[in-house]
């Protein structure tokens, strides 16, 4: 895959705390240049083992690469967590810190893809102090106690966890961790992580022997609470699938101080989960098989064909990957217009699309997924879009589009959409005349000769 330009560091940036801070490009690469370099003199050709995070606020720290709004020197050691990771993130998008590729794979289709993907990060919204989206920058709750899987602290069995806020420097013994060999759960790094409490349980050293142990379920939902917490929602990146057409959303930075990960992973100890990774069970048996859900769908859209007033659209389930809206969400349906016939008198009739695939994704995801409910709402919403073709015009389809548009917008924020649509039509004028050139060349050649001639 082609390196993505290289970026420079933005002179200014809007952070989630409503500070503004200036940074230098050339000092923190001359910067990032000492550390790594120092880190490879310790540890010989390979670097030691300090986490990215870490090494990440040594290049904050370097002389004249962070300031205040005023231009003071400012120690990243005093700024909250989601301050200095939207900073590290912009570190890795410029190229300043090395972001090696990521191993993925498309969630909707399964086709291997690799991405480093804060090179792919919109900081637009940074830039220009756009931080006012009522979703991607609201702040985490700092006062409430979040619910969680059970597990057992002490002689009680807790559900919630209560976070408070972390600096830099608080969270200190968790950001040098370098996520190799087992992450030992100890007091100072409860304290680091900010985990105030479990449940009512609020003694550092109680709180460390529970996570030791807790389940997975309860490990992976503190771990995404922390994320939450720590990592403002506008810090992802959006990968569009080659073969599909997908949108996969990617973490930026990739690298984060605590994995996605069970704990006992990260201990290389075995791991007893049969099953498919990230669905229990039970989820996997609640899902209708292939044939109980297409008895479903012609259920639901006989009686909504009837209720409607229409016939005569075909019905097809699709087992195969989902198609994709302009955005790139797989499509529960999709409703295609019939043809009328062509040179050998074939006609199409229209046609209904249920993707079963989608379904059971979005099944496994929300436990509180209703399927027939969702079946027979898909289907309406389809039979709606035939109704409008028929009469000519589809305003759902125009919502839905702008729906699309509208959420594009708040992730890349208003002035960098502006400033690619005046870049857009520049191109274009610059295309036309490139392609163009000879004939207004030849234009401009008869109106200087016809002008001599009539001279004469």
């Amino acid at each position: 895959m082609p390196k993505p330009a290289e970026r420079l560091l933005p002179a200014q940036v809007h952070l989630p705390s409503g500070a503004v801070v200036r940074l230098s490009d050339a000092a923190a690469r001359a910067q990032a240049q000492a550390v790594l370099g120092a880190a490879r003199g310790r540890g010989g050709d390979e670097p030691a083992p300090i986490g990215r995070c870490a090494r990440d606020v040594e290049v904050l720290a370097g002389p004249s690469v962070l300031a205040d709004a005023r231009g003071a020197p400012l120690d990243p050691l005093g700024l909250p967590l989601p301050d200095a990771h939207v900073l590290r993130a912009l570190l890795a998008s410029a190229g300043v810190v090395p972001e090696e590729p990521g191993a993925y794979t498309c969630e909707n289709c399964g086709a291997p893809f690799e991405v480093a993907p804060s090179g792919l990060l919109e900081i637009g919204p940074f830039t220009d102090g756009e931080l006012d989206d009522p979703e991607l920058d609201r702040p985490f709750d700092f006062g409430a106690s979040h619910p969680i899987p059970a597990l057992r602290v002490g002689r009680a069995v807790c559900r919630s966890v209560r976070l408070v806020e972390r600096t830099v420097d608080e969270a200190m013994p968790l950001l040098r961790w370098s996520g190799e060999g087992a992450l030992r759960v100890t007091p100072s790094l409860v304290a680091a992580m900010g985990i105030a409490a479990l449940g009512r349980e609020r003694r550092a050293s109680v709180i460390a022997d529970a996570l030791a142990g807790a389940p997975d379920d309860a490990w992976a939902a503190i771990v995404d609470l922390y994320h939450e917490a720590r990592y403002p929602a506008r810090l992802f990146a959006v990968h569009r699938c080659e073969a599909c057409g997908a949108r996969n959303d990617l973490d930026v930075p990739l690298e984060r101080e605590l994995a996605r990960a069970p704990l006992r992973a990260l201990d290389e100890a075995p791991q007893d989960t049969p099953g498919e990774p990230g669905a229990t069970a039970g989820q996997g048996s609640a899902f209708p098989d292939l044939d109980a859900f297409e008895a479903r769908v012609r259920a639901a859209a006989e009686r909504i064909y009837e209720a409607r007033g229409v016939r005569n659209i075909d019905l097809f389930i699709d087992a195969g990957v989902p198609a994709c809206d302009d955005g790139g969400e797989p499509l529960l349906g999709c409703y295609t217009p019939g043809t009328p016939a062509d040179e050998l008198g074939i006609a199409r009739p229209p046609e209904i699309r249920i993707f079963y695939r989608t379904f059971r994704t979005e099944a496994r995801e929300d436990p509180g997924f209703d399927v027939d409910a969702e079946i027979a709402e898909t289907i309406d919403h389809e039979v709606v879009h035939h109704l409008h073709h028929l009469a000519g015009s589809d305003p759902l389809d125009d919502e839905e589009r702008e729906q699309i548009e509208r959420e594009n917008l708040r992730r890349i924020g208003h002035a960098e959409a502006v400033r690619r649509a005046r870049r857009g039509a520049l191109s274009d004028i610059g295309g036309f005349l490139r392609a163009t050139w000879p004939a207004w060349l030849i234009a401009a050649v008869g109106t200087a000769l016809a002008w001599c001639a009539g001279g004469r």
